[in-house]
């Protein structure tokens, strides 16, 4: 059994086939159990999974033989000595998941005085200070990988247990939020890598997920503990954010999860890289449809259905949202419409169908959520505004993408006590925490009037047509048609404007090398996020027929040319970022002096150089072609002569 791989899949064989080894074949039973100890003691750290079920599963003094297993692992752990420790805690993980009543209790002293003290509260390696988020399996350093290990182990010995008496499952909830709010540098001493911090946070969050599937503990996981780990999914690290999202939507489609982790989703809207967004728009359709079947073929009361209903994701998705670090300030209408965009990632799909009158049963909910306060700051004006905002925004999207929610609900929904209190009797709350003006600018998408260099390089367009916008490479957003079915003229606005005009501009500058003065000042003013042209906005003054070929935003053209020359250093990852804030594009208070991070932009350097092929591909001309006949009298409506004069300078 010298192949890792070959001797991995015999002891598999052996526990899924072997339960009448011990009975009809105990020549092998003799010849296999030392081999299933060694392979518990000093293989591989899968080899040692395995060879532990496998004596769960076949043997009948199983408890003699973990025992064996177990005691000379346990006093044999040396946080010094990393390298020998992953497979050991590999091992006492399972055994104490698979016997709890034997192991549980001396477990514990291994978790408090080595596991928690010892291992994780230290940091006895510097690591490498390269600046990349994520690095290979293989370059991971053995502390690091022991830590994962030991995170896991923490999971594995609650699971088993399955109850909170010692109140053990708070203690490691404390300790995972602490890990995740100190981004992976538990111990804040700055010896550890971006790279090892990314692993950490990767294996925090999924472990509040893991437990989250036992009642027992998801009862114990408080709303600020859920929201930690919903932040998970918008992480700086690629990496990161794909194996949290895999995590996460092969346990909700199973139902091991509660429905509010399917709100987690929603969140995926900020996400800069079109894989991501499409991948998680693909979960949120398999969940629904998977759910709404599982309904129709097993009726059930209606206690079963508030965690079955997909519906009944918009109470958790709209507290989630209030909750959100970006969403500071109620009327900041940047921040408004990053909070619509997520809304509409999932309501979209939710609205496919007005399945039972589901449209005027949602808005129902967001009304009902007004009428109570939050349950995690009752007493806190500032919370329950921003509460009533995010429901105000989700009734406005609701009230304007279908005329069916005005019907009347078919029932009156539950809302989840955890997050809400229950609605005070006589009180009303009829106020609108959007202005009319905001409404409307989140609705279709018009801005307030610029100045003049507000729209100096943006994308022209002929009116009532979309805006001329890049549609291929790996970041422009996966919910263009949902934006688009939102609001047909309104085209790929907001959150993915930011990046994708700037990507754009370098890629077709590039191909048609166009000297365009001023950086900083687009930047410095509310952008004008690709809005189509109005009629009546533009009724001064005539410019050349050249503007149509300055069509593309150059502010971010610099750091774009660097990121040309970066994205050959890694091969294994996206490089890492220095932004502050992980997985979500840099915001300012103005959102104007930002300047956006190479490392948002770097896991899709193969997106930029498809963009500037697709300009030369027939798509790609068809596309430009459509355009060009209108720029000329386009231009003549465009605005004041100065424009003229800025762009000629």
């Amino acid at each position: 059994m010298e192949d890792d791989k070959v001797a991995e899949a015999a002891i598999q064989i052996f526990r899924n086939t072997g339960h009448k080894i011990e009975t009809d074949l105990p020549q092998i039973r003799s010849t296999l159990i030392p081999i299933l100890h060694q392979k518990a003691k000093r293989g591989t750290p899968h080899q040692a999974k395995q060879a532990v079920h496998c004596i769960h599963a076949i043997f009948t003094n199983k408890e003699v033989q973990l025992a064996q297993i177990f005691e000379p692992l346990s006093r044999s752990l040396n946080a010094d000595v990393p390298e020998q420790l992953i497979t050991p805690l590999v091992s006492l993980g399972h055994i104490s998941m698979l016997a709890p009543d034997q192991f549980a209790s001396p477990m514990k002293s291994v978790v408090a005085n080595f596991i928690v003290k010892d291992l994780l509260m230290n940091d006895r390696s510097t690591g490498e200070k390269n600046g990349k988020l994520w690095s290979p399996d293989e370059e991971v350093s053995p502390e690091v990988l022991a830590k994962v290990q030991a995170i896991k182990l923490l999971v594995r010995w609650l699971l088993g247990m399955k109850n909170n008496q010692s109140k053990s499952a708070n203690s490691t909830l404390r300790l995972l939020s602490a890990m995740l709010v100190s981004e992976g540098d538990l111990t804040e001493q700055k010896r550890i890598s971006k790279s090892d911090m990314s692993r950490l946070r990767l294996a925090a969050g999924s472990a509040i997920m893991k437990l989250a599937q036992e009642p027992c503990y998801h009862e114990i996981i408080t709303p600020e503990q859920f929201q930690l780990c919903a932040l998970v999914i918008n992480d700086e690290c690629y990496q990161v954010r794909q194996i949290f999202a895999q995590k996460l939507h092969k346990a909700l489609v199973k139902l091991l999860l509660p429905l509010e982790y399917m709100a987690i989703f929603a969140l995926c809207a900020k996400d800069p890289v079109k894989e991501r967004r499409a991948h998680a728009r693909q979960c949120l359709l398999k969940n629904i449809s998977i759910r709404r079947e599982y309904i129709k073929q097993n009726p059930m009361a209606t206690e079963k259905l508030l965690s079955l209903l997909p519906e009944y994701v918009v109470p958790y998705m709209i507290h989630l949202l209030a909750h959100d670090p970006d969403f500071t300030r109620s009327q900041d209408v940047d921040q408004l419409r990053d909070i619509k965009e997520c809304l509409w990632f999932m309501l979209e799909v939710l609205m496919t169908k007005n399945e039972n009158n589901s449209h005027a049963f949602m808005k129902k909910m967001a009304e009902n959520i007004k009428l109570t306060r939050d349950a995690q700051s009752p007493d806190e004006t500032k919370t329950n505004e921003k509460l009533y905002t995010v429901c105000d925004v989700a009734l406005c999207v609701i009230n304007s993408k279908s005329a069916l929610c005005n019907a009347d609900s078919p029932k009156d929904p539950v809302l989840p006590m955890k997050f809400f209190t229950q609605p005070e009797k006589d009180f009303c709350n009829d106020k609108s925490y959007i202005s009319e003006e905001t409404r409307v600018l989140l609705l279709t998408g018009k801005p307030k009037p610029t100045g003049v260099l507000g729209a100096v390089n943006k994308p022209l367009s002929a009116t009532g047509r979309k805006p001329y916008v890049r549609t291929t490479g790996t970041e422009t957003g996966s919910n263009i048609n949902v934006n688009s079915e939102l609001n047909p003229s309104t085209g790929n606005r907001s959150r993915e404007q930011s990046s994708e005009a700037t990507e754009t501009g370098i890629s077709e500058n590039e191909e048609n090398p166009v000297r365009i003065i001023s950086v900083t000042p687009v930047k410095n003013i509310d952008p004008v996020k690709n809005k189509e042209i109005n009629s009546d906005q533009a009724t001064q003054g005539n410019i050349s027929s050249d503007r149509g070929k300055k069509r593309t935003v150059t502010a971010a053209g610099a750091e774009n040319i660097q990121q040309k020359t970066d994205e050959k250093v890694d091969d294994s990852g996206p490089p890492a970022p220095s932004k502050p804030r992980r997985g979500r594009r840099p915001k300012s208070e103005s959102q104007g002096n930002a300047t956006k991070n190479d490392d948002i932009n770097k896991p899709n350097s193969k997106g930029r150089k498809r963009a500037a092929v697709s300009q030369e591909s027939p798509g790609g001309l068809e596309a430009g072609n459509a355009k060009a006949p209108k720029l000329q009298d386009v231009a003549k409506k465009a605005g004041p002569a100065e424009r003229q004069i800025d762009l000629q300078r």
